[in-house]
């Protein structure tokens, strides 16, 4: 499956609506989508996740050590 670029605007409408100011994540913080897009995930706001920079890197980092990056 070809990777997919995240819908940007969507993102940022999601995280408007959860109350981040110019749906942006605050500094220090990264959008993360649960099932990747990659995978078929989606840019929806079940799938998108908010998290800390460090905890994102560490999230692809067990993925990709199981072998599913």
């Amino acid at each position: 499956m070809p990777k997919r670029k995240p819908d940007q605007e969507k993102i940022r409408k999601i995280l408007e609506k959860r109350g981040y100011k110019d749906g942006k994540p605050p500094h220090g913080y990264e959008i993360h989508h649960i099932k990747p897009l990659a995978e078929g995930g989606k840019d929806t706001k079940k799938n998108i996740r908010v998290v800390l920079t460090r905890k994102h890197r560490q999230i692809h980092k067990n993925r990709k050590e199981r072998g599913k990056e």
